[in-house]
């Protein structure tokens, strides 16, 4: 199998990658694809905001109270006025819509994946 582009294991161990759960899922509107603005508890790394394009899979309810995985130290993006701070990990599902990471146990929020 090919890879877009080979990195090393020091290259890949800059990326923190944390476990946080969703507080808050609202629509977000403004955005050009169907998404929700999430805010995330980090725990000792504090709140933060991101926005997901997981409508096809997950309804607001049903993400709050959910544990996530997300990569901390990207940098924010900003997506009209809206700044998101991390990025959810998940995987495309046979239709192309994203299926969240997340832990199969609950685990303490701001927990290091590694």
């Amino acid at each position: 199998m090919e890879f877009a582009k080979l990195i090393t294991i020091d290259e890949f161990s800059e990326i923190e990658l944390r476990v946080g759960t969703i507080e808050v899922a609202l629509p977000f509107t403004e955005a050009i694809n169907s998404s929700y603005k999430l805010k995330i508890d980090f725990g000792p790394h504090g709140k933060k905001w991101t926005s997901a394009q997981i409508t096809a899979n997950y309804s607001a309810k049903d993400l709050i109270g959910r544990q996530i995985v997300s990569a901390m130290n990207l940098g924010t993006k900003k997506i009209g006025d809206f700044k998101s701070e991390v990025l959810l990990l998940g995987h495309n599902d046979k239709n192309g819509n994203v299926i969240l990471l997340e832990p199969d146990k609950e685990i303490q929020n701001g927990a290091l994946v590694n």
